[in-house]
């Protein structure tokens, strides 16, 4: 695909806005707005430059040039980016209920939406068995090609919309495995609602982290960067950094009287801590707007990729440690604040949890006896942090 295109985006069967998109520049802009422009995606609604929010819609829908194996999808499909090759199909997606339309084009969406009809997910099977050159046959009309993310994962359409995630490292199944674990120890502590849950499957000879899809009929998931004030946004990237970053974030969030954001990362900060997470920033914890109502509710936490040292540094810190990287590895993850309500805390709900970490971590060879007694140690002390938060709260 060369030069321009100009194209309708539809909110299900309503029209919202007509808009041109260049794709040699990755510059979009609005032509007009249509007869459902209120029904428009959260970032064009509350966005400035609308043309802007537009396009990083679209962007963050493109898988990015990050992920592993971007080169081989993209030699295999001839698209000259994930911008661009986002654009092969008609953007359907299983994130929201968004798409677009060429002149011409009788479609309805109750016809072709992912939700209630499948696909022909060779597309999905092809990465995920490392067939690239396959993906040049396949039909791109698939929801891969509209999911974010740096890791190897594809969408099955089986009995109901499952999303595979092998990870970022091809060598090392502890991505996925870990993921899953920290995913059960969160669903121990708050509930089941309230953390997405993963399930270990193994496909092709290797482990991977299996969820389905999180939004509703009409419904749109935002990263939780677009509903944060950037101000926010920038103190919750520093606060590993430093713990008053932490401290200032969490009094923004109470002068914003924004309760259920304020309970929501409480809940964040204590996982990650329970399971020295590195990979819950703010594109990756998200938030679910109702389209037709407006009403915005924070989404279950999700990506919690990295968990119990999972990633390549993580390996690497953990494998070597010492006094001395534990007690670094116990202060980047243990921002707690003893104001915080704890209420919801009990811990009991965690008992067992330590031999389901032991079952989890010996699936994979890396994790031998010695590092798993290492990761022990660290989730006892993160825990120790958790119960002396709760008993400072009785």
């Amino acid at each position: 695909m060369a030069g321009k295109e100009t194209l309708t985006l539809m909110f299900q069967d309503r029209e919202v806005l007509l808009f041109e998109v260049d794709y040699a520049k990755w510059e979009m802009h609005i032509r007009k707005e249509l007869e459902h422009f209120d029904k428009a995606p959260y970032d064009v609604i509350h966005g400035q430059d609308k043309d802007h929010a537009l396009l990083h819609f679209f962007l963050v829908r493109a898988i990015p040039s990050t992920r592993i194996d971007y080169d081989k999808i993209l030699k295999a499909t001839g698209a000259d980016s994930g911008f661009e090759l986002s654009f092969r199909g008609h953007g359907l997606s299983l994130s929201n209920h968004y798409w677009f339309k060429r002149e011409g084009e009788r479609l309805r969406y109750e016809d072709i939406n992912f939700f209630h009809n499948g696909w022909d997910d060779t597309f999905g099977k092809a990465v995920l068995a490392g067939d690239y050159e396959a993906l040049g046959k396949c039909d791109l009309n698939v929801p891969d090609i509209v999911t974010a993310g740096w890791g190897v994962k594809g969408w099955l359409s089986e009995d109901k919309p499952r999303l595979y995630k092998l990870g970022i490292d091809e060598e090392h199944p502890e991505e996925a495995i870990c993921e899953v674990l920290a995913s059960r120890i969160g669903r121990r502590l708050f509930g089941k609602g309230e953390v997405v849950s993963y399930e270990l499957k193994q496909i092709n000879g290797r482990f991977a982290s299996v969820s389905e899809s999180l939004v509703g009929e009409g419904e749109e998931l935002i990263p939780m960067s677009s509903i944060l004030p950037s101000e926010l946004v920038d103190l919750y990237r520093n606060n590993q950094r430093n713990k008053e970053f932490s401290r200032e974030f969490f009094r923004a969030l109470e002068d914003s009287k924004r309760k259920d954001l304020y309970d929501f990362f409480v809940k964040v900060y204590c996982l990650r801590s329970l399971c020295f997470i590195s990979d819950l920033h703010t594109d990756n914890l998200c938030a679910i707007r109702s389209v037709d109502s407006g009403e915005v509710r924070v989404a279950p936490i999700m990506d919690l990729g990295g968990a119990f040292g999972s990633t390549k540094s993580g390996r690497d810190t953990i494998s070597k440690a010492n006094r001395g990287t534990l007690f670094i590895i116990y202060f980047l993850f243990s921002n707690l604040d003893p104001k915080w309500d704890y209420s919801w805390y009990d811990p009991r709900c965690l008992d067992g949890a330590e031999e389901e970490i032991e079952e989890y971590l010996a699936k994979s060879s890396f994790y031998t006896p010695d590092i798993i007694r290492c990761v022990l140690n660290i989730y006892r002390q993160q825990k120790k942090t958790l119960d002396e938060m709760k008993e400072g709260n009785l």
